[in-house]
């Protein structure tokens, strides 16, 4: 979750203010160049102070990733090289955009979240990726160092790699369905940690779980906050707004991207039932253990109701009482005693009560 003193920061300023708004700033910030063709690669690595610049002339992809969004000069050099309005560098530093897409004259924005899983904690961390898509060039902002694209740079790299003979339009459907596969590594690893809770509370319950199953019930609405809009930014992108983007050869795997998007919101809808059908397990569980317990306490006292009118009646002090001076009186109250319970055992053993 992002800190909100950050967001306070751009309270009253006028639009297109380029205020950072996340939380992670410490870290270097590394720019990475990828340029290719079907014939030629190039790769070119570049600190924040470097003195660098992009080869526009360059006949091929060009894709330029920067990791870590902190530094506003940077960000305002990057959008002076390009051409990009204040508006647009303006939701690149702000880390709390809800995945979106917006069109401009010369190219394209898209906003989305990525997310990482810590396999030990089980966290998952939210970061923002933003991509400018032009007619040849892309350029993506991460918020922080490390990725899930690693395998989109060893095909890039690849020798012969048929990606390199693809359009950039083709390398932004590849980096935003390898953000939309990592979602559903995520839902499973969430869909498992229900199942071990869910499984716990019908065998064993405590009152530690309750908050166990909050934890779980507000991780899962952050990501349905996060995810959601997937769907919605697919669609848009299949539009006829924005086809000059995209080649016709890759509209088949829009649709494709599509469908992933709808089964994620999907898959989020039905985790979202789910936790919130845990919750009401755990009252029942809870309810009906307390249940076990009142008919157990019930059976006792029914069990000793007549035992205690026995030793009451002849608790009294009266003179006379007949019983007193049998000489097996005290066995036969015994017996009697014991014959009762034996007798009311039985009999709740039969209705299954016991």
């Amino acid at each position: 979750m992002k800190d909100s003193s950050n967001r306070k920061k751009k309270v009253g300023l006028p639009p297109g203010s380029i205020i950072y708004t996340g939380e992670d700033s410490d870290h270097k910030i590394s720019i990475e160049v990828f340029s290719y063709n079907d014939s030629i690669i190039k790769k070119e690595n570049y600190n924040e102070d470097d003195d660098f610049s992009f080869d526009k002339n360059f006949r091929g992809v060009t894709w330029v990733n920067i990791d870590g969004i902190h530094s506003i000069p940077l960000i305002k050099k990057v959008g002076e090289m390009y051409d990009l309005d204040n508006l647009i560098l303006e939701d690149l530093v702000n880390s709390t955009q809800r995945a979106k897409v917006e069109e401009r004259e010369d190219y394209l924005f898209i906003v989305m979240k990525m997310l990482n899983l810590n396999l030990i904690s089980k966290e998952i961390a939210y970061e923002q990726v933003s991509f400018i898509l032009g007619e040849d060039y892309l350029l993506t902002f991460q918020e922080s160092p490390g990725d899930i694209f690693d395998t989109i740079r060893a095909r890039i790299e690849a020798h012969n790699s048929k990606m390199r003979k693809k359009s950039v339009g083709y390398l932004a459907y590849t980096i935003i369905d390898t953000i939309v596969d990592n979602y559903f590594l995520i839902l499973d690893e969430v869909e498992l940690e229900i199942d071990r809770l869910e499984s716990k509370v019908i065998n064993n319950s405590n009152k530690d779980d309750l908050q166990s199953i909050m934890n779980l019930k507000q991780k899962v609405t952050t990501l349905k906050r996060s995810i959601s809009p997937i769907r919605e930014l697919i669609a848009k992108l299949q539009s006829k707004g924005l086809t000059e983007y995209f080649n016709d050869d890759i509209k088949i795997y829009l649709t494709d991207l599509y469908d992933h998007g709808i089964i994620v919101c999907d898959t989020l809808d039905i985790l979202n039932s789910r936790v919130t059908e845990l919750v009401q397990l755990y009252n029942s569980t809870i309810s009906n253990g307390m249940n076990e317990v009142m008919k157990i306490l019930a059976i006792i006292s029914t069990i000793f109701m007549p035992l205690s009118f026995l030793a009451s009646l002849y608790g009294m002090n009266f003179k006379y009482m007949p019983e007193l001076e049998w000489r097996d009186g005290y066995y036969v109250i015994l017996c009697v005693m014991f014959i009762l319970v034996l007798g009311m055992l039985t009999y709740f053993k039969r209705k299954k009560w016991l």
